[in-house]
């Protein structure tokens, strides 16, 4: 598990200095040393609410497609309709503005919530979210990667385990080991665990299931976050987070003659 503090900066290599900026408070983005993040036009964006489909029931969700998309993220959540984690509001719009799509999605309806057995039911959520990623390359076109928060971490996991195309995985807090040492084992999809500096516990739960994988993996710790990455920074930080993991921060992978991702699994 990784930890960055300005004290380990000083004697880590420039590779970790740089990962350390991004831990730091800031008003703008990172400098050139994570490249300029481009702009698109916003009349070439779309942007609409969704229906989706899940098993026997259907979600509604929110799309938003820059105009020059590379890669869709599904951002599966467990509560009900459009409402995540309070990282979520930042990190999109900056998301959308390095060209990544999002599908804003909860898992269950208002009605499920409610049901504490369903808000638990990780097998459930990765199926719906299976599902709906199904729906979401024909609709795209797309390459998919899972951005999870809640039990929408685990679900997310126990999904990419499903399937190889998976680009990669994110995963915010929650509780990602509840998608199982099997599931774990089986994912190949290149997963970062990020996790909140004031939640020691979630911290241990995420390097527990960082442990259980043989793929490219990463635990990461937001100093001065509580569980639901909330603080100061906080939120830059996890958006920067996610976007060097769906673009240049992914290491000892090169894009393959398909367009998918290649490489051996290094820690």
């Amino acid at each position: 598990m990784r930890s960055l503090s300005h004290t380990e900066a000083e004697r880590r290599p420039t590779r970790d200095i740089e990962r350390l900026e991004l831990l730091r408070p800031r008003t703008t983005w990172p400098d050139a040393t994570h490249g300029p993040i481009p702009t698109w036009p916003a009349e070439g964006q779309r942007e609409e609410q969704v229906v989706v489909p899940a098993g026997r029931t259907h979600l509604t969700a929110r799309l938003v497609l820059p105009a020059t998309s590379r890669v869709v993220l599904s951002i599966a959540h467990s509560a009900g309709g459009c409402r995540p984690g309070p990282w979520y509001e930042y990190t999109a719009p900056r998301l959308h503005r390095a060209g990544i799509g999002t599908l804003l999605l909860g898992l269950l309806t208002e009605q499920e919530r409610r049901d504490r057995h369903k808000l638990f039911d990780v097998v459930l959520l990765a199926r719906r979210l299976e599902t709906a990623t199904r729906w979401l390359r024909q609709e795209t076109g797309l390459p998919v990667g899972y951005v999870g928060s809640e039990a929408g971490a685990p679900a997310a996991l126990r999904a990419a385990a499903a399937d190889d195309e998976i680009r990669a995985v994110v995963s915010l807090g929650g509780r990602p080991e509840l998608a199982g040492p099997a599931a774990l084992a089986g994912v190949r999809a290149p997963s970062l665990f990020v996790v909140g500096g004031l939640d020691p516990q979630g911290a241990g739960l995420s390097r527990l299931a960082a442990d259980w994988m043989s793929c490219p993996h990463d635990v990461t710790v937001v100093p001065g976050a509580t569980g639901d990455l909330a603080g100061p920074g906080a939120a830059e930080t996890v958006a920067g987070l996610i976007r060097d993991w769906f673009t240049n921060d992914l290491p000892g992978l090169t894009i393959g003659r398909s367009g998918g991702l290649a490489g051996s699994c290094v820690l």
